[in-house]
């Protein structure tokens, strides 16, 4: 946002960038310096979007000096000036409000301009704009304001502004201003042109009636919004005029350095990140880890069961081999019984108890019976347990006993 003071009227020029243009809109306070402060309420715009405020005061409110000296430290001259000041202008450092700007430099020496203007002066616009809820974070005088408006201007340019009571002729040349004066009359304004005439005039709340009827320089005449036009292209861009005569700190950051501190936290960032995202990482394969562990752990377990199982069987397997071993089958012992003993002899019950046996039957001849079972490899001490006896079919009826197994 620039400011101006025009006359008595307050111009705001509210400005934002689009790509590489510029938009503005303009408001007009009228008689802001003569007003009461209570009847100061225009319809400002939004200032939620405004980085900076550059306030314009008129030229004839400021004290202009031009030293050469052999700092080259401007922050070192400056705080020099600050006990020296009332040896260049009529005024102590209390009782203004000043700063300076360098005009032109070489190896052994630096020309700069020292700017004051009356603290009282300058207070009074401000508490007017504070009424207003503007704070400005920089001042400047009128001839700086214009600077970015004959930044692409050639040769030497002339600047002539109307003030309440006087003019002010400025000069221009490579975008330094090298020449600022109060002048009272149009004889003495004409008189400077001739003296030194310029390669353009730009006007200011002027128009082309203030020059001689002879003059053949180019003239442009500049309407009442340029100069907080111009004001407020400080916000926006950089320009070589670092003038400040009041700063309220609202630093516009530096793109380059924006950037780069961008581009370090990015780095930064991103250095924090790689760890985060691998501890991430390993934490799934830990946690798919601990599933599968899980898992193995139940099959396991099933595989421990079924072992045990196994074992189990086993052992009753072993413990059925070694029953096995000490008896018998019963089934061996019939079969036997059946290979045995001749075909004509019946077997109608059979005991079975240990290692012994006792069968009961019938056949056409007993006699040979014993004999037969006792060459049996499965029987020993094979004998007859009773007096064999007819049956009512003529048969012997036998009763034997013996042993299983060889003595």
């Amino acid at each position: 946002m620039g400011l101006s003071i025009i006359g008595n009227d307050l111009i705001i020029t509210t400005l934002c960038k689009i790509l590489v243009k510029y938009s503005h809109e303009t408001i007009k306070v009228k008689d802001f310096m003569i007003k009461d402060a209570q009847q100061l309420h225009p319809s400002l715009p939004q200032k939620k979007s405004i980085d900076e405020i550059i306030l314009s005061v008129p030229r004839e409110l400021a004290i202009i000096r031009e030293i050469d000296c052999p700092y080259s430290n401007l922050k070192e001259l400056k705080e020099a000036l600050t006990y020296q000041l009332d040896s260049f202008i009529p005024f102590s450092n209390e009782d203004v409000y000043f700063d300076i700007q360098t005009i032109s430099y070489n190896t052994h020496e630096t020309k700069v301009i020292i700017v004051a203007v009356k603290k009282t002066e300058l207070d009074n616009v401000l508490s007017r704009l504070q009424v207003l809820e503007i704070i400005p974070s920089r001042v400047i005088i009128s001839p700086f304001a214009f600077l970015p408006i004959v930044e692409e201007k050639e040769g030497i340019v002339a600047l002539i502004s109307k003030n309440l009571k006087n003019y002010s002729y400025n000069l221009f040349e490579k975008n330094n201003l090298v020449l600022s004066s109060i002048i009272k009359t149009e004889d003495e304004l004409n008189s400077k042109i001739k003296t030194n005439p310029p390669a353009e005039i730009l006007l200011s709340n002027l128009d082309n009636n203030i020059l001689p009827h002879e003059c053949s320089i180019p003239s442009q005449l500049l309407d009442e919004t340029s100069e907080s036009y111009g004001a407020g292209l400080y916000g926006l861009s950089n320009y070589s005029c670092n003038l400040s005569l009041v700063r309220h700190h609202k630093k516009r950051l530096n793109p380059q350095i924006t950037t780069m501190c961008f581009f370090i936290s990015f780095l930064i960032f991103f250095s924090f990140l790689i760890p985060y995202i691998q501890n991430i990482n390993n934490l799934a394969i830990l946690k798919k880890l601990n599933t599968q562990i899980k898992t193995n752990k139940k099959d396991v377990s099933n595989v421990e069961k079924i072992q045990e199982r196994i074992t189990i069987l086993e052992e009753t397997i072993s413990n059925v081999n070694e029953v096995r071993r000490e008896y018998m089958p019963r089934i061996d012992i019939i079969l036997e019984f059946a290979k045995t003993l001749p075909g004509d002899a019946w077997i109608k019950s059979t005991y079975i108890a240990s290692n012994t046996f006792e069968i009961e039957g019938d056949a056409i001849s007993s006699t040979n019976l014993v004999p037969v079972l006792e060459n049996s490899q499965l029987f020993s001490g094979v004998g007859l347990t009773s007096p064999v006896t007819k049956t009512q079919s003529g048969k012997d009826k036998f009763r034997i006993k013996g042993n299983v197994g060889k003595q």
